[in-house]
């Protein structure tokens, strides 16, 4: 994937929370949009509609590079331990 570097941690937290408003707000107004105007999609609906889509991509993009530069860890179901794995104090004696 495409390494933006910022070094900031505010900076890598402000672009994830911007492409969490993108995304949400783009996502929200593409379903609205198509709802409200099912069947009578001109031209320009159409290109409306693709520049949504467009902008919900780029905040998966946005959130995708805070991510990285941030170092989350990423959520491996296969690596995820639950309690039984965990080693808890017994209460054998002391």
């Amino acid at each position: 994937m495409l390494r933006v570097v910022i070094r900031s941690r505010v900076g890598n937290g402000v672009l994830g929370i911007l492409g969490i408003l993108y995304f949400v707000s783009a996502t929200a107004t593409f379903v609205y949009y198509v709802v409200t105007n099912w069947g009578a999609n001109g031209l320009t609906d159409y290109v409306l509609q693709i520049a949504l889509v467009g902008a919900a991509i780029g905040g998966v993009f946005f959130i995708a590079i805070a991510r990285d530069n941030l170092r989350l860890p990423r959520r491996d179901p296969a690596e995820s331990r639950s309690t039984p794995d965990h080693q808890t104090a017994a209460a054998t004696g002391s």
